[in-house]
């Protein structure tokens, strides 16, 4: 999959367009009436036109450019269009800057020139670090310090720094760096290897130009296992050499920031982060008992209770665990962090999604997610977060530069994609949404979230057969997806498998947590009203992270009507109401 242009915008070059100073990397146009920032999907359109300045660009070629790494359906096109000139102060019937060729596309008319003046701003991927004693259980060591050194780069402000998930895509693939460096859209690539014995730690670590593959800087650390946060900082600061970035105070105290000093709780909280990022209900209960242990050795661990905090709050959203016993653990635990460090973004990031999810306090939710954005600005994470809090608010256009942020950093990522095609469904874009989803499912079939999505997206619209198998797909992995199914088989008139579903739940809700939205799912199914409504108040009562969607969610449109829903929805206090 190549990387959103989004990405490639960063590594842009500033140049002028008319009146208009365009600087690609910091997501603006500036002229004699001020600055204008310009989402991603935007400047991404405004490039393809750049670089055929004076040449037909067809709609067929925007759509092959743009569509299959972006929610843009043709259908959208024109209000892209529009909005791009609205930018520009362009005018449709006398343009200056973009002509209509009726029927078949648009071209750029104004002059294009370069302007000389700093340089694209730098960008840079950190590939999992290679084992070099295979065979020792040292992988999540290895992966560890490699995630570690991104997390303490993203502080850094004027570097872009790609997430974890989409660099670790190429682990043990054998890629070339220069094809890793086009995929992800930066100008740099980190690897190393490491060698770890009893008492001996040896980190190799080299920086390679993306654009041709040569080596920018390379050194070799040695010291004893016990000196890992020393090499960390060692690493750190040469590369910041290397990228000729400018340190501030500031961004040296973050960078180098030890949150402990016990190489026993930093090796359970590299264990923790390695299992996390599995993201299944049984890796979450594993990473759950790995920080819970590296606490015990250092309770005044403040990454290993952000990271803690991050594994409730996921746990309790997705519906592993019952919301009032895991959101709780999760706010004390994210506290207990930001007393210890009160700059520490993964903790403002996770006090958010419990406000959001749990706590229905909207304000705290958004200054929780723009502050850890503001400390961690390639944070990708908190912009997912913040992005589907925007949308249940009804902030459509928002959410969705907000997602496209999140996908430009983490450009590998399916979470960013799925999200995507869940706030088109919201919005009612329904073929967008549908299409986005399919996308994703081109990368990963078995991908439960997109499967989810466009079981329920289908479902919406009424294609209840097209529902059925994303569903039982997304059944596995989500409880909520089984309700849907359920409903589905209702809708289609089998209300024996829609009973066979609901006797699999209360089954299974004997010795766990089962979320109330998947009963409510299949009694919508058998079209049992009084019984959805029931559900849909036990699922309040449980504050279950999903209800926040109730204002927005178009399948609910035909209880809106009902006054124990309306009486629900009041609940919420949602802003937009």
């Amino acid at each position: 999959m190549d990387a959103p242009q989004s990405s490639a915008a960063a590594s842009c070059a500033d140049f002028r367009l008319g009146e208009w100073l365009v600087q690609p990397s910091l997501g603006r146009i500036s002229g004699v009436e001020g600055v204008v920032h310009l989402r991603p999907l935007l400047m991404e359109l405004l490039l393809l036109l750049v670089r055929n300045p004076g040449r037909l660009v067809t709609k067929e070629e925007i759509n092959r450019t743009l569509w299959g790494r972006r929610f843009l359906a043709e259908s959208a096109l024109t209000r892209l269009m529009a909005e791009l000139r609205k930018n520009l102060g362009d005018d449709i019937e006398s343009p200056r800057f973009i002509e209509t060729i009726p029927k078949r596309g648009y071209r750029m008319i104004a002059a294009v020139s370069p302007e000389r003046g700093e340089a694209p701003a730098p960008s840079i991927a950190v590939l999992p670090f290679a084992d070099m004693a295979p065979g020792e259980g040292q992988e999540y060591f290895c992966d560890g310090l490699a995630e570690d050194l991104t997390n303490a780069l993203t502080h850094l402000r004027g570097l872009r720094v790609i997430a974890r998930t989409s660099a670790f895509a190429f682990k043990g693939k054998g890629v070339d760096v220069r094809e890793i460096g086009r995929q992800l859209n930066v100008s740099a690539v980190l690897e190393g290897g490491v060698q770890r014995s009893a008492d001996r730690l040896r980190v190799t670590v080299q920086l390679i130009d993306a654009a041709d593959g040569c080596h920018l800087w390379s050194d070799r650390f040695d010291g004893v296992a016990g000196d890992v946060f020393a090499i960390q900082d060692e690493i750190a600061k040469a590369v910041v050499g290397a990228l000729k970035l400018e340190l501030l105070g500031a961004d040296e105290s973050r960078l180098l920031k030890r949150h402990t000093e016990d190489p026993e709780a930093y090796d359970l909280y590299l264990r923790g982060q390695y299992i996390f990022a599995k993201r299944t209900s049984e890796a979450c209960a594993k990473a759950l008992l790995c920080f819970e242990r590296a606490l015990e050795r250092a309770p005044g661990y403040a990454l290993a209770s952000a990271a803690l905090a991050s594994c409730y709050c996921v746990s309790g959203f997705l519906g592993w665990l019952a919301p009032h016993t895991v959101f709780p653990k999760a706010k004390a635990a994210a506290q207990r962090a930001l007393s210890a460090d009160p700059t520490l973004a993964e903790a403002h990031a996770a006090l958010g999604l419990a406000a959001w999810a749990y706590d229905w306090d909207w304000v705290e939710a958004e200054t929780r997610f723009l502050r850890a954005e503001e400390l961690s600005p390639s944070c990708a994470l908190a912009h997912l977060n913040y992005a589907t809090a925007l949308a249940t608010w009804a902030r459509y256009d928002e959410a969705l530069a907000k997602i496209e942020h999140a996908w430009a950093l983490d450009p590998l990522s399916l979470v960013p994609q799925a999200t995507a095609g869940w706030i088109l469904l919201e919005a009612r874009r329904y073929d967008e949404a549908i299409e986005r989803c399919l996308k994703t499912l081109e990368l990963d079939p078995d991908f439960s979230l997109a499967n989810f999505h466009l079981g329920h997206a289908y479902y919406v619209i009424g294609r209840y057969r097209e529902a059925l198998n994303p569903l039982e797909r997304a059944a596995p992995a989500l409880p909520m997806s089984l309700g849907m199914l359920g409903c589905t088989w209702g809708k289609l008139g089998r209300r024996d498998k829609a009973e066979a579903i609901l006797r699999q739940l209360e089954r299974r809700s004997a010795d766990r947590y089962i979320t109330p939205l998947a009963f409510a799912f299949v009694y919508a199914g058998l079209e049992d009203t009084d019984a959805v409504l029931d559900w849909y108040e036990k699922a309040f009562d449980a504050r279950d992270g999903i209800v926040t969607t109730f204002g927005v969610d178009p399948g609910l449109d035909w209880l809106r009507a009902e006054p124990r829903f309306q009486a629900l929805l009041q609940r919420l206090h949602l802003p937009h109401q």
